[in-house]
């Protein structure tokens, strides 16, 4: 890989005197992985203390570039190379920029070319305007209205039921007494808190509460909470794979149970599962 590379970015490189006057010719820039155009050979010549660390690669000088260059204000090409864009001059109105951006104008001064240099490689990605035309345009069309939030569906019981009976099973494994159903207490206490993780997946209420002010307290309680499982079976098996969620479901001290599930369509995680225990 010495190669054909060398010499030809020896070539572009070359310096020539004519009449006395230094003139260095660079290379256009290329376009990278990113879409970002980028002239190893320019950002070389200016950046003789990257090169002494990074050397010339045009991979390495690009990481340069991409990871610390671009917010040192280093330039990746010969802003005297066209617009480096495919947006027209005759779009990007200067004066306007540097009024509208004094923030812009303080680094890059009033040069237009490096005022469309900026626009081009930065600007546009922040959503800066080129004119006021533009800006005008924009202020015309009306925000779009927000989407609406996913509304969680009912719950399904007879899930909330095999859930009991697969922990039975793994109680009854382990020689333990069956957790029975509380239809009064933890059972409407567990949907309410199923429906609370569809918004704050915590063991806090998104009141900021305790999640076992969500039932009436007599006495030891536990919770455990899922995510992403889709079947009774799949939410169990996960439980009982985590030492935590585990200790819950085998607790000799527990003798109440009630189960909340609920569905979020269009959601990331789209079930969510919650166990309350008592004693």
């Amino acid at each position: 890989m010495k190669k054909s590379f060398i010499k030809l970015s020896a070539i572009l490189t070359a310096v020539f005197y004519i009449i006395g006057v230094k003139f260095s010719v660079y290379a256009a820039p290329v376009k990278m992985a990113d879409g970002q155009l980028f002239d190893a050979t320019y950002y070389a010549q200016k950046n003789p203390d990257v090169v002494a660390v990074f050397g010339t690669d045009q991979n390495m000088l690009y990481l340069h570039y991409s990871l610390c260059g671009k917010t040192e204000g280093r330039l990746p090409y010969d802003p005297s190379y066209g617009n480096g864009s495919s947006s027209s001059a005759g779009d990007f109105d200067a004066a306007y920029y540097a009024a509208r951006y004094p923030d812009v104008a303080a680094v890059f001064g009033y040069d237009p070319t490096l005022l469309k240099m900026h626009y081009d490689l930065c600007g546009k990605t922040e959503g800066r305007f080129a004119n006021a035309a533009q800006e005008a345009a924009a202020a015309a069309v009306p925000a779009p209205a927000p989407a609406p939030a996913p509304t969680a569906t009912v719950s399904d019981s007879s899930f909330e039921m095999q859930v009991l009976n697969l922990c039975n099973a793994q109680r009854a494994a382990y020689g333990l007494a069956p957790l029975s159903w509380d239809a009064s207490n933890l059972a409407p206490g567990a949907a309410v808190r199923a429906q609370e993780i569809t918004v704050v997946f915590s063991h806090t209420r998104p009141d900021g509460s305790s999640c076992f002010t969500a039932v009436r307290n007599p006495g030891r309680l536990g919770e455990n909470i899922a995510a992403g499982q889709r079947t009774p079976e799949a939410v169990v098996n996960a439980w009982m794979n985590s030492s935590g969620h585990r200790a819950n479901i085998l607790n000799a001290n527990f003798t109440k149970l009630g189960v909340g599930y609920v569905y979020v369509p269009g959601d990331m995680y789209g079930h969510y599962w919650v166990q309350m225990f008592s004693a």
